[in-house]
């Protein structure tokens, strides 16, 4: 799944894109490391709509998911199960989830 800090004035997907295109390298996305199913989504997320945001990795889902939380990072591809607790305290703002089926 896409999530944001609620910070960042996005809430949804078109709008992500619109204001990377807007701000080319002044978003950036959290994974839990380099090479990881997360750091790869979005990168595929990167070819596939042309924006320009940047990678920070981190070791691990926790201290990605800390910072996104605080602000240092605005924009995370996560797994649904480890986010949904802060979704649901409205720590994180969700955007989409990566599958067919509504989550």
């Amino acid at each position: 799944m896409v999530a944001v800090n609620p910070a960042v004035p996005i809430h949804s997907i078109p709008e992500l894109i619109a204001y990377a295109k807007a701000n080319p390298g002044q978003l950036n996305f959290a994974s839990s490391g380099i090479g990881s199913t997360l750091h790869v989504a979005g990168e595929l997320f990167k070819m596939m709509t042309g924006v320009n945001i940047v990678h920070v990795p981190y070791r691990g889902g926790g201290p990605a998911l800390v910072d996104l939380m605080s602000g240092r990072v605005q924009l995370m591809f996560d797994n649904l199960p480890t986010s949904l607790p802060f979704i649901k305290e409205g720590k994180i703002r969700p955007l989409a989830v990566t599958t067919t089926a509504r989550s």
